[in-house]
């Protein structure tokens, strides 16, 4: 495909970010689905869809080339794994009869493993990434498929087989609607028996939910039930719907929103979501964290959070991550309000304030209870149009240190970096330069393009952009 590389020298303060290459690619489609980074073979895979077809194309990061690929019939969703005898990494797709690879010069999909889903009907519009595929330590990829009464795992062998176990795992079930919704159980992959091997998470009826991994790397099909005193709410108790005689006022929804190792410790902690509603719109978030140690039943928690952080706002995205390079992992929530008044300046204005705050996990293993940093964008919100755009606001290792700068858009022609420094997160003052950025930038992805070590920028410009920018990709390359 055509291909346009230039180089966009930036007059900063800042000599680190003194030039930032910007690579452009056209695509002969949009980019509007997900992107897949294949980083070992340095490729991207892209997907794209209309209201009639759907598109696959795989973007070659050293030359900056893309081809369109073949999409498999049955397929629904796609993802990269590695696979036995296979150098780097390898499409796989999800479909209503299993997996499935492309072959080789992609004239035809083979299946290597046939299973049923929760995926029975096929959506001939969208080609999306999904989560399933998990990585349990053994060097190669192995695969979880959620179905309606169980979920199915398949471990892959060294030859390239697969051992198959049908976890007893029902799908969640909302009916409160004319026509039932089920949604696969979220995975969390941890070692719970602090023998060094993964073992998978879920929770259901508001336990914990364990199937631990054996020596020789076998799972038991029945869940083990996980006595830690940490309570989650049940399916039922998080259906806070007036037409079942339950009044939003006053209620709580406890939720297990990660399980990561916050403190860097070694051992994994539990990151609680806890909603307090007070109406249908008003409602406070927080966020518990108890952290996990070693007893000789195997990991275990306090009843009550050892640190949270509360918000007033309502979180568009949470992101846990270590961005001040101390090894502890802290938090980016941005958030808005949804009362009255966003509404009013909404309808008046068409736009909405996001409130981008960052909570820092110190040495003595707590967060603070305001924002270390707190940084604001413009929603721009399209009434007619049903729409709204999202800033692009992310965070970047710019330098390779493991220390995050921030990105912030200003509208679709300005982009604001906050440097890291040492006294504060970020510095007070934003180095600004002139740069065109996608209307809804949501879909910007952060990743090491060129496998220098340093995070560099994606920006996605679909079929409703301007004509110039239209079906392409932006790569900001960083010096």
């Amino acid at each position: 495909m055509k291909i346009i590389v230039c180089c966009l020298l930036l007059l900063l303060s800042s000599a680190s970010l003194a030039a930032i290459e910007v690579n452009k690619i056209s695509l002969p489609h949009p980019p509007n689905g997900s992107l897949v980074h294949l980083s070992d073979n340095k490729q991207l895979a892209v997907s794209g869809f209309s209201q009639f077809a759907r598109w696959l194309s795989l973007v070659d990061l050293t030359d900056y080339t893309s081809r369109m690929l073949p999409i498999p019939d049955d397929a629904q969703y796609f993802n990269q794994a590695k696979l036995a005898g296979k150098t780097g990494q390898t499409l796989v797709f999800l479909g209503l009869g299993g997996v499935s690879v492309l072959s080789a010069d992609g004239s035809y999909a083979q299946r290597i493993i046939s299973s049923e889903s929760i995926y029975r009907v096929l959506d001939k519009n969208r080609l999306r990434e999904a989560d399933f595929v998990v990585d349990l330590g053994s060097g190669l990829s192995d695969f979880l498929l959620p179905d309606f009464q169980h979920s199915h795992l398949f471990r892959q062998r060294p030859d390239g087989g697969f051992v198959h176990y049908a976890l007893q795992l029902p799908a969640q079930v909302r009916s409160w609607r004319s026509s039932p919704d089920y949604t696969p159980r979220r995975h969390f992959i941890a070692d719970v028996n602090a023998d060094k091997r993964p073992d998978l998470l879920f929770v259901a009826d508001g336990k914990f939910q364990l199937f631990i991994q054996q020596a020789d790397g076998s799972f038991n099909p029945e869940p083990v039930v996980a006595n830690w005193p940490v309570g989650l709410s049940t399916e039922q108790e998080a259906d806070q719907r007036n037409d079942a005689g339950r009044s939003y006022n006053g209620q709580n929804i406890d939720t297990l929103r990660d399980v990561s190792d916050i403190d860097g410790d070694g051992i994994v902690d539990l990151v609680i979501n806890r909603e307090q509603l007070a109406d249908a719109l008003e409602r406070n978030n927080s966020f518990r964290i108890h952290f996990g140690r070693i007893s000789e039943q195997g990991l275990s928690f306090n009843p009550e959070p050892d640190t949270f952080i509360t918000t007033d706002t309502s979180p568009i995205d949470v992101v846990i991550e270590d961005f001040n390079a101390d090894g502890r992992k802290d938090f980016y929530i941005p958030s808005t309000h949804f009362g009255v008044g966003t509404i009013i300046r909404v309808l008046l204005r068409g736009s909405a304030n996001l409130d981008i705050d960052f909570y820092l996990l110190n040495a003595q293993r707590q967060y603070p209870q305001k924002a270390d940093f707190r940084q604001q964008a413009t929603i721009d919100v399209s009434i007619g149009n049903l729409r709204y755009d999202m800033p692009l606001f992310a965070l970047a290792d710019t330098q390779g240190s493991g220390h995050k700068s921030l990105f912030v858009g200003e509208g679709t022609e300005q982009l604001k970096v906050y440097q890291h420094e040492t006294k504060r997160l970020f510095s007070r003052r934003a180095e600004r330069f002139k740069l065109t950025l996608p209307r809804d930038a949501s879909r910007v992805q952060v990743m090491d393009v060129n496998a220098d070590g340093k995070d560099d920028l994606v920006l996605p410009f679909d079929s409703q952009e301007a004509e110039q920018q239209r079906n392409q990709l932006h790569l900001l390359i960083m010096p």
